[in-house]
């Protein structure tokens, strides 16, 4: 029996790796199978066509549109689970096709309860999703992997997740919610996403929207490589078994779930294992090939008539669809600014050097601005300021309604695992009233190494920030949200991401955002991106940024019109400059929602604001189009 499996290329990548997984099974169940793109080709009467209807109406070629006969002979695969609107479109077009299957019981079962007949058919073992082939000597140099979408669901949940597992090795890929055609930083695919599940010793799993359904692709795909699933409790895992070949948990539970399965290498390896063999000796995906072939052989191979109910399943038109640009897309180099060349020499004795000119340029900046412009004094500095030789300046401005949260932000400091930093605290003192609170944490704190300077006259934050690094010592600068926090390894994980990329001017990790104790947002998710610019700002102010491109770029911005936006602003100087920032995908900071941090990420878009930063970045920020 000859079979076209109809992909998308504009499409979902996921989709085309599941549609080829079926086709090789196809195949080695003894039938001609080929993958064809964006449209249905003309065949032979005897052929069959497998399409997953929502993906092509969205992406497909409209001129590639299934004719009647083509349609009559066409397997409409459901994908999707109940509660989702791709499966209320898989609905709506399964009627269309000859007959409908679909990789998830439930999914099966609510199209018959809507009287759409369809099939369910088991997904299983592929060779293709498999790079591991049971080989322990393999290494696993991540502790936990997440390979999911953006989702208003899940990412708050993974925000509030940051505080248990800031001590392992975690790669959060979270691609935004739009078509993957081509690899990103956090979407990977093929060959590099079976390596990756190789690498990794947990694959965390959690449901998007309001569906429980069991996600058969990716869970298939992990236990082919090895890699033990940890999700939420699913619904249709039968023949796999919760506690056996998978781990099923609340999401309250989920965390220290992960941190005993990792603190046990002997349970863990029992799970790998035992799933491992469980699919690939009892759940093979040949199975499936046969299933198509006999609900296709009960098609009739000259329909005189389209089946009922049906309608032209044209794809959407193109210009209707709203897309957002690739990942790929980049201000052109024509349009940046050279970027400075970082020193190629041995990077210990480069940090060293870079270290010492960080120092000179202190005391060089210190003579010339006499610490007194503005009123500048120290009026506090633990015994250990004096000794430290740091590597990283953490930097924080007091806010005089949230002296509070300060403290706390500083305690978040006190415990991290780098040691080769120190700290400054501004305090502006608007009300003559000093941060006592503040002083009373150094003066009980004498082996941290921090310094607190108090600046009466309030210029506006950017001109706060651009203090603090004029007397910064450090070789790189973090600047710590008053509001929020680090957790342990966050400089530590930071310093290494930049010092593996001497040509990044800052790097950032994601940054949970909570009410109260409740994380309810995930920033700084995605990767360095400038065309995203154009859509606001992703990117959370704490960063790690190097102190000497910081100068270079002019420090924060200090127009009083941008206020709120000096980050926003300091992002687009980066690009503009050919510059970048390398992004650490793991949750190693947070900050309570507040009104003035909903104005630094853009959400404060004030007509009367963006168009002053299209003034200042005209070919960065020139809207899609040229409009």
């Amino acid at each position: 029996m000859q079979f076209c499996f109809v992909s998308t290329r504009r499409g979902s990548y996921f989709m085309t790796e599941l549609l080829s997984a079926i086709a090789a099974a196809t195949e080695e169940a003894g039938h001609h199978v080929e993958v064809v793109f964006d449209e249905f080709p003309s065949r032979q009467d005897a052929c069959v066509y497998v399409v997953i209807p929502h993906e092509f109406r969205a992406w497909g070629d409209p001129a590639g549109s299934p004719d009647d006969r083509q349609r009559a002979r066409t397997v409409a695969l459901c994908t999707e689970n109940p509660g989702t609107p791709w499966f209320e479109e898989t609905c709506e077009l399964a009627p269309q096709f000859a007959l409908a299957v679909s990789i998830n019981r439930s999914s099966a079962a609510e199209l018959g309860r809507r009287g759409i007949p369809c099939e369910h058919v088991q997904l299983g073992y592929s060779p293709l999703w498999d790079s591991w082939r049971r080989d322990e000597n393999v290494e696993r140099n991540i502790d936990v992997l997440y390979l999911g979408a953006a989702d208003p669901r899940r990412d708050p949940l993974i925000a509030g997740l940051g505080k248990d597992l800031w001590a392992r090795r975690c790669q959060l890929l979270i691609p935004p919610l739009e078509p993957r055609t081509r690899p990103r930083p956090d979407f990977v695919q093929g060959a590099d996403k079976y390596e990756r599940l190789r690498s990794a010793k947990i694959l965390l799993n959690l449901h998007r929207t309001t569906s429980a359904a069991f996600e058969w692709m990716r869970f298939l795909e992990s236990i082919c490589n090895g890699c033990v699933v940890v999700s939420e409790p699913c619904l249709d895992s039968d023949p796999l078994v919760a506690g056996e070949h998978f781990i099923a948990v609340s999401v309250e539970g989920i965390a220290r779930t992960v941190n005993d399965l990792l603190d046990d290498p002997d349970r863990l390896q029992l799970m790998r294992t035992r799933a491992y063999d469980f699919v690939r000796e009892t759940m093979p995906m040949a199975t499936v090939g046969q299933q198509l072939a006999e609900l296709a052989g009960k098609l009739p191979l000259r329909p005189n008539s389209p089946p009922s109910n049906s309608q032209t399943p044209t794809p959407s038109s193109p210009a209707s669809r709203t897309e957002v640009a690739p990942a790929e897309a980049r201000t052109s180099e024509a349009q940046m600014l050279p970027a400075v060349e970082e020193s190629r020499a041995d990077p210990d004795a480069s940090r060293a050097s870079v270290r010492e000119r960080g120092r000179l340029f202190g005391r060089i900046t210190a003579r010339l601005l006499g610490d007194r412009r503005n009123g500048l004094q120290t009026i506090d500095e633990t015994p250990a300021y004096a000794r430290a030789a740091p590597r990283i300046t953490v930097a924080i401005v007091t806010l005089c309604d949230r002296e509070r949260e300060t403290v706390q932000a500083l305690g978040t400091i006190a415990t991290s695992l780098h040691n080769e930093f120190d700290v400054l605290v501004l305090d502006h003192a608007l009300s003559g009233r000093p941060a006592t609170a503040v002083r009373h944490f150094i003066d009980d704190h004498p082996s941290l190494p921090a310094r607190v300077l108090r600046q009466p006259l309030d210029r506006g934050f950017g001109h706060s920030r651009n203090t603090l690094v004029e007397q910064a010592r450090g070789e790189y600068l973090f600047m710590l949200d008053a509001t929020g926090g680090i957790y342990p390894s966050t400089l530590q994980r930071l310093a290494t991401a930049l010092d593996g990329d001497p040509r990044a001017i800052f790097a950032y990790s994601m940054v949970g955002v909570f009410e109260g104790d409740r994380p309810v947002e995930l920033v700084s998710s995605l990767p360095w991106e400038p065309e995203r610019l154009k859509s606001g700002n992703w990117i959370d102010g704490m960063a790690l940024i190097r102190r000497t491109r910081l100068l270079e770029l002019g420090g924060y911005a200090t127009d009083p019109r941008l206020a709120g936006w000096e980050d926003f602003d300091l992002w687009c100087r980066c690009a503009q400059a050919g510059g970048h920032g390398v992004h650490v995908p793991q949750v190693l900071a947070w900050r309570r929602r507040t009104a003035s941090s909903a104005a630094a990420h853009g959400e404060d878009g004030t007509p009367a604001k963006w168009a002053l930063m299209r003034e200042r970045f005209p070919q960065l920020l020139a809207p899609p189009g040229g409009g």
